[in-house]
């Protein structure tokens, strides 16, 4: 019985353990490719500017999610991370509080 109770226990530890990884922003984002390269991409296709003219200039990363602001061909824009997706600040905004009412 000792042991059975020592290994329940066991697995607790481990399933808590493995659930405050994932969750960690940092974790998630590489796991589910939300990296700075493949926002770096997104810009690039959505915006029409090759990838080299896309720069990070500004950055805050939150557990849930990450802020960053670019230059795209010269021009200054902010994207979002929501989830493992990025989107453009403003649309990013909509889409919160759609779902907000």
């Amino acid at each position: 019985m000792d042991l059975k109770i020592h290994l329940m226990k066991k697995f607790l530890l481990i399933g808590y353990v493995s659930i405050a990884l994932v969750s960690c922003g940092a974790v998630n984002r590489t796991v589910f490719g939300t990296t700075e390269e493949t926002l770096i991409k997104t810009v690039a296709i959505e915006q029409n500017c090759s990838s080299e003219n896309v720069k990070i200039t500004e950055r805050v990363k939150g557990l849930h999610g990450a802020t960053y602001a670019l230059d795209v061909c010269g021009k200054r824009m902010v994207y979002k991370q929501v989830g493992s997706v990025f989107m453009e600040a403003s649309k990013a905004d909509e889409l919160i509080n759609s779902m907000k009412k």
